[in-house]
């Protein structure tokens, strides 16, 4: 009876743990997959020769999980206020919300809409003096991943780059490459009762 007990009780926790990650999971999946409606929105009004329009979705996406964490902007609300999905900074007249960072007052740039923030980072990394080295890599054909070798300069972070490879995998991969239907996640087999109360034991 005891272990009956045992059994029903880590199957409640199993059970709330899984409706809890997917909760979770699909809530970050709905904002990933609503911004990426964004960026392609935002490409779709450049011509399809324009640099633009070269900028791959994923790379855009990526940036964005990274500085939004994952669109949660959580210890980040001025840059919810402001709009801002890639951490950009205001230079010179540009309007801006000042950071509530005491450590820091930036100055974060703010745009009225998330459209404008997309076309803001396009309008960077087109104009950039820094990121030169990203044109190159789009113009060659490079494989996205390497794109963000070139960001060095864009965050205070040392591992920028190696920290946005590893949201490019892990995040942003995964959603716009889902898996087959042959590749999908299935869940285990059911053991017989027998061995999943020896397990108990």
């Amino acid at each position: 009876m005891i272990q009956t007990l045992e059994l029903i009780k880590h199957l409640g926790l199993g059970i709330v743990s899984l409706i809890l990650l997917l909760h979770i999971t699909m809530d970050e999946y709905g904002k990933a997959k609503d911004f990426l409606k964004t960026i392609r929105d935002v490409k779709s009004q450049y011509s399809q020769d324009s640099f633009e329009a070269s900028v791959p979705d994923e790379f855009i996406l990526s940036i964005a999980t990274a500085e939004t964490g994952n669109f949660k902007f959580e210890g980040a609300d001025t840059a919810r206020r402001a709009n801002n999905y890639f951490g950009l900074q205001a230079i010179g007249n540009q309007p801006f919300i000042l950071s509530q960072d005491p450590t820091k007052k930036a100055k974060v740039r703010a745009f009225d809409t998330p459209e404008d923030s997309v076309k803001g980072f396009l309008d960077l990394m087109k104009t950039g003096d820094n990121y030169q080295g990203v044109r190159d890599a789009i113009d060659r054909g490079d494989d996205v991943i390497n794109y963000f070798d070139h960001l060095g300069k864009y965050a205070e972070k040392e591992d920028y780059g190696e920290y946005l490879k590893d949201v490019y995998i892990t995040r942003v991969l995964s959603f716009m490459q889902p898996k087959k239907d042959d590749d999908k996640l299935i869940f285990p087999k059911r053991k017989p009762m027998s061995t999943q109360m020896n397990n108990l034991k």
